[in-house]
Formats: C-alpha cells, structure tokens, sequence
C-alpha cells in the first residue's frame, strides 16, 4: 500500500465539500485507488441521500472488477438501515480488496459493527489512519456522541482588569 495518507487526505479535502448540507451527520469522503491511482472519488453530499462510499463506487461501471482495489474513507462505513443502506454491505458485495479507514465511528449505532462485518466477509481492514485531523474535521459529530453535548464555540470580550463592557468592541 503506497503513502495512506495522501489518499486519506484527499477524502479529507472532498469531505469538506459537504461542510453546511450534511449535518448532523459527519463530513465524509472516499477514494478508490487501483495500483497507485485514484479511480473514483466521492464524498456525502446532502443529509438523507448518498453516503461517501456509493457515491465514489457509482463512478464506476456497474461489472467492474474492485478486487484488486483499495477504498479510503475517513469515517468507518455505516452499519445500519438508516435514511440509506448499509454502506458496509455494498463494499461487501463489490468485494474490495482492502478498505482503509481514517476513524471509528462513535455513533452507537455503528461503533465498529462497519468494520467487523468487512472483517467477517474476508476484506483486509487499516484504520486510524490520520485520526486526529479525521477528528478535528468532525468535532461536532465526535463531540455528540462521545461527550453526548453539542460542540459549542463562546467569545468572551473582558477589559485588562476583569470587567465586561457594555458596548461592543469589534
């Protein structure tokens, strides 16, 4: 496996393109890599529809062969029926090689059920690749699940002695 994180940063950067349409789900992106090269690329667009992985896999024919592929996603595929299937069961049927993942999903309804079920079906698993930048882009997401709080951000404006105005001051 050539240099994970450069793929892993490529999902990083197409996973901010779902930044402000996807909440509150996390930001996510995929590349799919055969010998070296990205092949297909995706990330999850709108809250409701296409996660990461179909979307990169939709790039491609539908008889292709992903064997001899390796999928990157920064978010451990889902495991569940939500709003859209399982995306560990289309990775399962397509029968990727390899799946390399940048962090563990904490959402209770996952929480490493994506990663056991590629297991069982036989396909080689890396994760934690890049976990800390993978955590800070989605912050708000670890933070609610982990934390079960949202993530909140305060600006506290103070003189030198200690003493708040009350005019504004910027």
């Amino acid at each position: 496996m050539l240099n994970p994180e450069k793929y892993m940063k490529r999902c990083h950067e197409l996973a901010l393109n779902g930044l402000g349409f996807v909440a509150p789900n996390p930001m996510v992106g995929c590349v799919i890599v055969k010998e070296g090269e990205i092949i297909a690329e995706g990330w999850h667009q709108k809250y409701g529809e296409a996660h990461a992985e179909v979307n990169a896999i939709k790039n491609l024919p539908e008889n292709f062969d992903f064997s001899r592929c390796v999928l990157y996603v920064n978010l451990e595929p889902c495991s569940h029926h939500g709003k859209t299937p399982p995306c560990s069961d289309l990775i399962v049927e397509k029968k990727f090689g390899k799946v390399v993942v940048g962090n563990l999903d904490t959402n209770p309804l996952v929480a490493g059920k994506g990663i056991e079920k590629l297991k069982r079906a036989g396909i080689e698993v890396i994760s934690n690749v890049l976990e800390n930048e993978g955590r800070e882009l989605n912050k708000r997401f670890f933070t609610f699940h982990e934390k079960k709080r949202p993530y909140v951000i305060l600006k506290w404006a103070q003189t030198a002695n200690g003493f708040i105005s009350r005019w504004p001051l910027s």
